[in-house]
């Protein structure tokens, strides 16, 4: 008789699936009936600790590692994604159930890619050292050029800007409440910074709502006045503007200007990469660059290249643009260099390449706040090392 999903599950857990489980397993994992079984079983198991190979994360390891063999005698595998835990289960549990979910979206790629050897696992106790993940890190510079490390400054008011006291909250934002007249006196800008390995929210002088992701900036006056507020950034900030019809609301960023009313969109404008995108969640904006132009709808995405062309695309996956905001990297079909950028800056290295790297694309969801080394350990089921000098991470076939 066949096994329904929750007692093939139980024997997933337990290594104990024969090859054609395994496929039917796999087949059906992705259904939303059988994702609710997923939720509620594992979370039973990670909250009483029952199943000791999820509190292991070695045996946890060599179980996919033993699955993967498996898999490899599949004539026909299937690829299939099983996600991410919900955001209401158990938070003491996550880091391992981050690991073990991610694994299973591996582990079902590489069923479809076929073009590695088994036979190569590394293990990661092989690193020298471990890099611990970003958390809310950031430098605010006033007007005058006085610098202020906001991760160790106190709660309350940490300097005035005109007629504008600057506040860290009890929540560690940062967030300006203007004293007396708005209107009299110099406008005032400061800048706020995040390092690689940081991040920080910040509500403007309007009430607009700013998240700074890791390498970024935002330079913006501490009083908004005249036509316009106007804001600009480098790296990558999602925003929830203050609805405001009389001011807009302008964003500028690599040469792109985002003109908006109210609304929430995210940029996009790191460096490294090959375009600026500027992805709309809700509301409407206006994205341009020189001569072009164009309105995004929720749900869509301006790509701006070097030579100002803009590129426009449809039904985005808005969940993934912003899951850094939310505290996870999703992979969807990434390849190892855009996974590496990512984790370059949120982690604080320097990436280098050694060898033939084969090429890989990853499909998941992990969370930010594991260490780099539970990260590594994921993506080197794929058949990709690597090993820690210092603050130089060193990719290996």
């Amino acid at each position: 008789m066949a096994l329904n999903f929750e007692s093939l599950l139980e024997k997933f857990l337990k290594d104990e699936l024969t090859e054609e489980e395994l496929k039917v397993f796999l087949e059906n994992g992705n259904t939303p009936v059988n994702q609710d079984i997923l939720y509620r079983v594992l979370g039973e198991k990670l909250h009483q600790q029952a199943y000791q190979g999820l509190s292991m994360p070695d045996n946890t390891t060599r179980s996919f590692q033993q699955m993967l063999e498996k898999a490899e005698t599949l004539e026909s595998p299937p690829a299939v994604i099983i996600p991410m835990f919900r955001k209401n289960t158990y938070l003491k549990y996550i880091r391992i159930a981050a690991v073990l979910v991610l694994a299973i979206s591996v582990t079902a790629y590489l069923f479809n890619s076929r073009t590695a050897s088994v036979t190569q696992q590394q293990s990661m106790a092989d690193l020298n050292a471990d890099k611990i993940p970003g958390g809310n890190k950031a430098i605010l510079t006033l007007s005058n050029g006085a610098k202020i490390i906001l991760d160790s400054a106190a709660n309350g008011v940490l300097a005035r800007q005109g007629n504008t006291n600057i506040i860290k909250l009890t929540n560690g934002q940062l967030a300006y409440q203007p004293k007396g007249s708005n209107t009299a006196g110099e406008i005032l800008y400061n800048t706020m910074t995040t390092p690689r390995g940081g991040q920080y929210k910040l509500a403007l002088p309007d009430g607009t709502l700013v998240w700074l992701n890791a390498a970024s900036s935002i330079h913006y006056p501490t009083m908004f006045s005249g036509k316009a507020r106007e804001v600009e950034i480098t790296g990558e900030a999602y925003f929830e503007v203050m609805h405001d019809t009389k001011m807009p609301f302008c964003v500028r960023a690599n040469g792109a200007v985002v003109n908006v009313l109210g609304t929430h969109f995210n940029v996009n404008a790191y460096g490294d990469e090959s375009s600026t995108k500027i992805t709309l969640l809700a509301g409407a904006v206006k994205v341009g660059k020189g001569l072009a132009n164009t309105l995004l709808s929720p749900g869509q995405q301006a790509q701006i290249t070097g030579n100002s062309e803009i590129k426009l695309s449809n039904d985005v996956d808005v969940e993934e643009v912003v899951a850094w905001k939310n505290g996870l990297f999703w992979f969807n079909g990434v390849d190892l260099p855009g996974i590496m950028r990512q984790l370059s800056r949120w982690y604080d290295i320097d990436v280098a390449y050694e060898g033939d790297i084969p090429p890989r694309h990853f499909t998941g969801h992990v969370f930010r706040y594991l260490n780099l080394s539970e990260v590594l350990k994921i993506l080197e089921l794929s058949h990709v090392h690597f090993r820690i000098e210092g603050k130089k991470l060193i990719v290996t076939p």
